[in-house]
C-alpha cells in the first residue's frame, strides 16, 4: 500500500509539472538557420531575462499594416560578455534586425545582428 501511495503521488506530481519538452528547445527546432530575413521597425518591448532575451519589434508593411515581431536572442549572461546591458535596447528605438526565420513563417526570428539607428551593430553570438 505504501508503494502505491508513493507511485500515485509521483504520477500526480509529474502530471502537474509542465513538460520538459515544452520548457526549452534547440534553435534548430524552430528556426531555419540556413535561411535569413531582415526586418526594420520600432522596439515596443524588451525582455532581458533568462532563458533567452526577447525583443518585440513593430514592423510596418508596405500597405501600412503593422505586425509585431517576436525576436529571440541568446541568454543575457552570454550577451553581457558581448557588451550588452539591460538598457542597451529600449522601447522606441528604431532598429534593423537580421536573423533566422521560423520554419512555419510566423513573425519571429532568432537574432543574428541588430543595427541601431546610429549605426551601432549588436551581435547575438555565443563564444565571443
Amino acid at each position: 500500500m505504501k508503494y502505491a501511495i508513493i507511485l500515485l503521488g509521483t504520477i500526480l506530481l509529474y502530471a502537474a509539472t509542465p513538460s520538459v519538452s515544452t520548457a526549452h528547445h534547440s534553435v534548430f527546432a524552430e528556426y531555419d538557420v540556413n535561411g535569413s530575413i531582415t526586418i526594420s521597425g520600432v522596439v515596443t518591448e524588451v525582455w532581458f531575462k533568462s532563458p533567452h532575451i526577447r525583443i518585440f519589434v513593430e514592423v510596418t508593411g508596405e500597405d501600412g499594416s503593422k505586425v509585431t515581431w517576436n525576436t529571440h536572442g541568446h541568454n543575457p549572461s552570454i550577451l553581457r560578455r558581448n557588451g550588452w546591458a539591460r538598457d542597451t535596447l529600449q522601447a522606441g528605438d528604431k532598429v534593423t534586425m537580421s536573423g533566422d526565420p521560423t520554419y512555419n513563417g510566423t513573425p519571429k526570428i532568432f537574432i543574428r545582428t541588430i543595427t541601431m539607428e546610429d549605426g551601432t551593430i549588436l551581435e547575438n553570438k555565443a563564444g565571443a
